[in-house]
């Protein structure tokens, strides 16, 4: 059930309207609304009607965003203020948050809107309760007894101390926080719940500001009675009194305790393999990231190596997976037993793990690890008191010498194990004619070249489904090369090289065309879905790219809402600022953005928020297997709700069943893909499709 909520909206474009009810419908709410474009109106309205909130255009044709906040502070009336504007700039930006504007939201970044509305609604209502409370401790006994009654009831903790900070109140919900009684508390300081855990500087702060007569508010870290520690936000309000000075101070305390773990838990199960709990691919590369910057030609090799079991599907055939996740298990633990701190041991998926070595004193120092790696799997494991012996193909690659970049790194060290796996050397170092291991790997890039050129390359379509609506909103376009010799040649084997070879900029043009036609013609066929196309890292480091978007949206007289770009979170990190850039020209022109793969990576999490993301897509790994895996369901249902908190859309990809489409459901998830609804189709297909399945489109 959505959270009612009054705007009195000061915007004199009804279109821009439509959008933020839109958005705050998606974020929850369930808003009552009222627009006006003049002093007059927004004054009648005001007296009128109670609001819990106003959002106001900055520069409007009989108005402006000054002339509101004015008009609104001039009624005395304390409820949130948010600029809602495209046109303004960072000065008067800052101009009218010092005359009094609480937030503003740009309107291509609409993404921050419900969070911000949800924070100064909080922030109004703490404002309320400071307020009440000031009141009345200066009103008379009965008022005090039924401000005590009112703050006895309070979910929050409220601690009222003098002006030396000894308490001389608390209510009941300081205990449940605390552990101490209100006995226990009274004629202590603050001091009382003291953890060690923040600096002395920290205090020094918080004394200063509400010595001054400012109200304080943070987040600090404090030990119960039974000395188990807890985190709280905390607001601290002065009270005056009739001369001016300060008698007394307020705390209102909110534990927020299980809402950190759960941030804990989300950014541990994000940043690491839910199996073995070592690090994941992408926690790995940026750990070599790092490595990377903090060697900065200091002449210390860095190794990477990457261990592959042999035949371990042999091993999940015969003993079964749950056998075959505790091998896995226990190999971690046994290569992290064998290493030391700095080095770090990650499992990339299935039976592939890594190591690195972020400090080699000398690039021959790797062959002892090596070996350690090869003695360590001599003796069998023991599952269940079976013995089961393991045997893996290892490759090695070094910077600087093989490569200069961790991708680079990752790439060649793989380069390095399968030439291990396919000589039966059982390891390899990198060497450059390793590359070469493969020589029709050349040919296909040269056929890929000509395919490319006479238009031989396929898009298929792959519908999205809104879960809520149980009908088609989107396709993706999915690139295939059905190869005069080799037949159908799956997508890994020629869109990895192409990346590499630069092949992939007239790849991705011819894609972005043919799926812009596409979309053309099937908006003149009446059928209005958003069609989404991939884009790689080399794609987002090209700096053509947004004239091509803007000539080809012409071209095919496609406006650029119908397109959706899929970046995953790898691609972005690549070269994370120019990403971001890239990203921001495109939404500038009305390109939308998924992030692809989501749940996989890990230093993207922190740039989310920078970047203009409308929607987010939860990797298959985690949705396939969610109804027998309680912890990928946990990964799946902890991201819908990340992505919801942050203002954004969740696509779950991978949706082969119906139980897995009504646990999404039962999620809150937006969107579903997969092949419980069809495989991929072509765009003719994929018309029949919409006509006749009970996911295409709605009929009137």
């Amino acid at each position: 059930m959505g959270r009612p909520l009054r705007v009195l909206m000061v915007e004199d474009s009804e279109n821009d309207v439509r959008v933020i009810v839109r958005r705050l419908q998606l974020g929850g709410f369930l808003p009552v609304f009222k627009q006006v474009c003049t002093a007059e109106e927004m004054r009648s309205a005001l007296d009128r009607e109670p609001w819990d909130l106003v959002l106001s255009g900055f520069l409007m044709s009989n108005f402006s965003g000054f002339s509101a906040l004015a008009l609104l502070q001039e009624k005395k009336i304390d409820i949130p203020f948010i600029v809602v504007s495209g046109r303004i700039g960072e000065e008067a930006a800052v101009e009218i948050s010092k005359a009094g504007a609480h937030d503003y939201v740009k309107k291509d970044r609409l993404a921050r809107l419900v969070p911000a509305v949800e924070r100064e609604l909080r922030e109004a209502e703490v404002r309320r309760e400071r307020e009440k409370v000031q009141a009345e401790l200066r009103q008379s006994a009965e008022q005090l007894r039924l401000q005590s009654t009112a703050l006895n009831s309070a979910a929050n903790a409220v601690v009222i101390t003098n002006s030396k900070g000894r308490i001389l109140w608390v209510n009941p919900a300081f205990f449940r926080n605390s552990g101490y009684t209100f006995e226990e508390a009274v004629g202590q300081t603050l001091r009382l719940l003291k953890s060690g855990l923040q600096p002395p500087s920290f205090y020094d702060h918080l004394w200063k500001t509400i010595l001054s007569g400012e109200v304080w508010q943070g987040e600090i870290i404090n030990r119960r009675k039974d000395g188990s520690f807890y985190t709280e936000e905390m607001t601290i309000t002065p009270v005056t009194d009739e001369r001016e000075g300060i008698s007394h101070f307020i705390a209102i305390k909110q534990d927020v305790t299980q809402r950190k773990k759960a941030e804990e838990t989300v950014q541990h199960m994000a940043f690491y393999d839910p199996l073995t709990d070592l690090p994941n691919r992408n926690n790995l590369i940026d750990r070599i990231h790092r490595a990377i910057r903090a060697e900065d030609g200091g002449g210390h090799p860095i190794g990477l190596i990457l261990i592959d079991l042999d035949r371990f599907k042999e091993v999940n055939e015969t003993l079964g997976h749950l056998r075959g996740d505790t091998l896995l298990k226990e190999l971690g633990l046994r290569l992290q037993s064998v290493l030391f701190e700095p080095d770090v041991v990650a499992h990339l998926g299935a039976d592939l793990f890594a190591v690195l070595l972020p400090k080699l004193a000398k690039a021959e120092d790797i062959q002892f690890v090596i070996e350690k790696i090869q003695k360590l799997l001599l003796s069998p494991f023991s599952i269940e008191d079976l013995p089961v012996a393991v045997e893996a193909s290892i490759g090695v690659a070094l910077y600087p010498e093989h490569a200069r970049t961790s991708e680079e790194l990752l790439r060649r060290a793989d380069i390095a194990m399968h030439a291990a796996k396919e000589s039966g050397s059982g390891h390899a170092l990198y060497d450059p004619t390793l590359d070469k291991h493969h020589p029709q790997r050349l040919a296909l890039m040269a056929e890929l070249r000509q395919a490319i050129e006479q238009n031989h390359l396929l898009l298929h379509y792959q519908p999205k489904i809104s879960i809520r609506d149980k009908k088609t909103v989107g396709a993706e376009a999915l690139v295939r090369w059905n190869h005069p010799q080799h037949g159908m040649i799956p997508p890994d084997e020629f869109i990895g090289p192409a990346e590499r070879t630069g092949l992939i900029h007239p790849m991705t043009y011819w894609l972005l065309r043919t799926a812009i036609q596409q979309c053309r013609e099937w908006r003149r066929a009446g059928v209005d879905v958003v069609v989404s196309a991939n884009l790689s890292a080399r794609n987002l480091l090209d700096p053509k790219l947004p004239g091509t978007v803007v000539e080809l949206l012409r071209e095919g007289e496609v406006p650029p809402e119908f397109i959706q770009f899929e970046i995953t979170e790898s691609a972005i990190m690549t070269d994370p600022a120019h990403a971001q850039k890239m990203m921001f020209t495109l939404r500038d022109i009305g390109i939308r953005f998924s992030i692809d793969d989501f749940g996989i990576g890990y230093s993207s999490l922190k740039y989310l928020q920078k970047l203009p993301v409308d929607q987010i897509k939860v990797d298959k790994s985690f949705v396939m297997h969610m109804i027998q895996n309680t912890g990928d369901a946990k990964i799946v249902r902890s991201t819908i709700d990340l992505a919801h908190n942050l203002g954004l859309g969740v696509v779950a990809e991978g949706v082969e069943s119906e139980s897995i489409l009504n646990r999404l459901d039962e999620m809150n998830c937006d969107l579903a893909q997969g092949y419980f609804f069809t495989q991929p189709l072509s765009g003719e297909a994929l018309i029949r499709w919409l006509s006749e399945s009970p996911w295409g489109l709605k009929k009137n």
